[in-house]
């Protein structure tokens, strides 16, 4: 049952981020033509995000974990012939702030915005949230 789950989780998270994503060209241009689709969410009760990718072969992307200031804490490359992506990210010694992933073919980029806080626990609840925007 979990697997399926998982399963249909993945299918509309892709479907979802085909349709709902703008992209955008290096001149600001909004909708140009997209290569490949985002999916990104959090793993239940925990501090890890999963970024899923889904691309056409042929162009390599860049995945950019930055900071609110613009530093650059994590990059990863996905080579132009492969079509899938999955990377897990831990952000459990990440400060408490707002983070940018920057998904990248150099023409379209898609950017998934997420917020790392700490809360004063309540009984039975954990003391750290991540959400995605």
């Amino acid at each position: 049952m979990k697997t399926l789950v998982k399963t249909f989780a993945i299918a509309l998270l892709s479907a979802v981020s085909f349709i709902s994503n703008a992209t955008t060209d290096n001149n600001g241009n909004l909708n140009a033509q997209k290569t490949f689709a985002v999916g990104v969410y959090q793993t239940v009760n925990t501090m890890k995000m999963n970024v899923m990718v889904e691309k056409l072969a042929g162009k390599s992307l860049s995945v950019i974990l930055k900071s609110e200031s613009g530093e650059v804490l994590h990059a990863e490359y996905i080579r132009k012939n492969d079509t899938a992506y999955r990377g897990k990210f831990d952000l459990r010694e990440l400060e408490d702030g707002k983070y940018t992933f920057e998904i990248s073919d150099g023409e379209s980029k898609i950017v998934k915005n997420v917020q790392v806080g700490t809360v004063k626990p309540l009984a039975n609840t954990p003391d750290r949230f991540i959400s995605l925007n």
